[in-house]
């Protein structure tokens, strides 16, 4: 073979491999959206408005939470090597109330439906 012979087929390999490369970008992107339609499959469905009423409820429900309750959080102090009072740490502790608080103001938002299904699930267990 010569060199040109060999240039060209170099050329049409790497071509071949661009497109199966391309080919193959596109079938994980139809793979990603059909996992995405199969977790979707079985998941309540919500009217836009549905969305914005659920979204209004949890800006509510975070602004009902006081977050300027100190009891809320933990800290620690340090010494700083100029003698200045420090804070080393600081952590909110009450993500389980806020969630409560998120919780309770959803709550208002639905009525429970009645579900025997569910309740056979849980004496299966």
């Amino acid at each position: 073979m010569t060199t040109t012979e060999l240039q060209a087929k170099i050329e049409a390999l790497q071509a071949a491999l661009e497109t199966k490369t391309q080919e193959q970008n596109a079938y994980r992107g139809q793979i990603d959206t059909l996992k995405k339609q199969l977790a979707d499959l079985n998941k309540p469905k919500l009217t836009p408005l549905q969305f914005d009423e659920l979204r209004e409820a949890i800006e509510e429900g975070v602004g009902q939470f006081d977050f300027d309750d100190t009891d809320n959080y933990s800290y620690d102090f340090h010494i700083d090597y100029d003698n200045r009072i420090a804070i080393e740490s600081f952590s909110f502790d009450n993500a389980y109330d806020l969630g409560q608080e998120i919780y309770n103001v959803i709550e208002e938002l639905f009525a429970e439906a009645e579900a025997p299904e569910d309740d056979n699930q849980l004496n299966q267990d």
